[in-house]
């Protein structure tokens, strides 16, 4: 078991005030030390907010294995001779970034890895059967919003959310729900069905095309049937699926609220004063927290005693942690009473930190144990 002690990381909170802008992931991530800004258009994604990004990696890793799909990693440079080959490197422009090394030859700095990927197919020779259909995908680190003309076929088709804060809109039908991208038309009936149109703010979370066989012609990725294979192909914003889901169950610049399965931590724990008998009790706790399973590196202890635990409180719900206890050794007028520790629940939709109840080490115990 790995616990993280407040004390020793590399974060630092701002008042919900402090940062202004009309999103509301870029206040709460920014005033809650997940990201910082580096410059015009630049963020530095911190420890909090790599932590977000490696919980969903592992979903994201986890739903394609599942269906079979295999992970590589593409160079993030490739030479001109293979883009020209697809024909994308003219047809990409001035979005592409594109450098000369000292020998004078031309490299681009890959939005996307098409030429990559069924280069290795093609490498492999006659693909038999049995390993079709051949799923391949990297976690990329570029982010593109191509259409689907620069990636190579006819179709596509993209994922948004709701979002009032994003530059994005669509045009959606009350009636037969058909969906427009707004910058491709706007009206004020369907064309479809006549019905009355109404316009939503959204962002782009993902996007799917159909590549058909631009690509296994250029390279030679032959089916068993020795006809170019019929790719398709795949894009997820990560980040951006961060955001939105912030941005969706958020509420107010107050607390950042996240599904806890995206949390930073799971387990907030916030520790007493100093004093003789509050150090033993907290080597005491801290060795029982230790042997929990389900929490395992998942725990943030609060450590910042300089701190008042009314305070502490108030900075793990900003936080948006959604579990919280308050250890703490009080002395009793009864000297049998038995000692119980405080229990705080966060939820998403609610920016209010939550008191469960008074409960004792073995109903603590219990309930953390039970956690999934």
């Amino acid at each position: 078991m790995v616990l993280h002690f407040a004390t020793k990381l590399h974060w630092k909170q701002l008042a919900p005030d402090a940062v202004k802008s009309k999103c509301l992931s870029l206040q709460t991530m920014t005033s809650n030390g997940l990201i910082s800004n580096s410059g015009k258009g630049f963020f530095t994604i911190l420890p909090l907010g790599q932590r977000i990004i490696e919980k969903l990696t592992r979903i994201v890793d986890q739903e394609l294995q599942a269906v079979g799909a295999q992970k590589m990693e593409a160079p993030s440079m490739a030479p001109k001779k293979i883009w020209s080959k697809s024909g994308r490197w003219e047809s990409m422009g001035a979005e592409m970034f594109k450098l000369k090394d000292r020998l004078d030859i031309e490299y681009c700095l890959q939005p996307t890895a098409e030429e990559i990927f069924t280069m290795s197919v093609s490498s492999l020779g006659l693909v038999r059967e049995k390993m079709l259909p051949l799923m391949l995908y990297q976690k990329y680190v570029r982010r593109v919003e191509a259409d689907s003309g620069a990636m190579g076929g006819d179709v596509s088709h993209e994922f948004h959310l709701p979002n009032p804060s994003s530059e994005d809109s669509l045009l959606i039908c009350k009636k037969c729900e058909k969906t427009t991208k707004k910058e491709e038309k706007e009206f004020s009936k369907c064309d479809s069905c006549g019905g009355e149109i109404e316009r939503m703010d959204t962002i782009e979370v993902g996007h799917t095309f159909q590549l058909g066989k631009k690509y296994s012609e250029a390279f030679e990725a032959f089916s068993p049937t020795k006809e170019p294979f019929f790719m398709c192909c795949f894009g997820l914003g990560l980040t951006r699926i961060i955001a939105a889901s912030i941005d969706t169950v958020t509420i107010s610049k107050k607390a950042m609220r996240i599904p806890e399965v995206l949390a930073p931590f799971k387990l907030g724990i916030i520790l007493p004063k100093e004093s003789t008998t509050n150090s033993e009790f907290v080597k005491s706790f801290l060795k029982d927290i230790d042997g929990l399973k389900n929490f395992s590196n998942d725990i943030l202890v609060d450590d910042r005693i300089e701190k008042s635990i009314g305070r502490r409180i108030n900075e793990m719900n900003q936080l948006g942690i959604p579990n919280l206890i308050v250890a703490s050794s009080h002395k009793h007028v009864d000297p049998f009473e038995i000692q119980k520790i405080e229990l705080f629940k966060t939820k998403l939709a609610d920016d209010r930190v939550l008191k469960i109840g008074d409960l004792t080490h073995s109903e603590l115990f219990q309930f953390l144990n039970n956690y999934s």
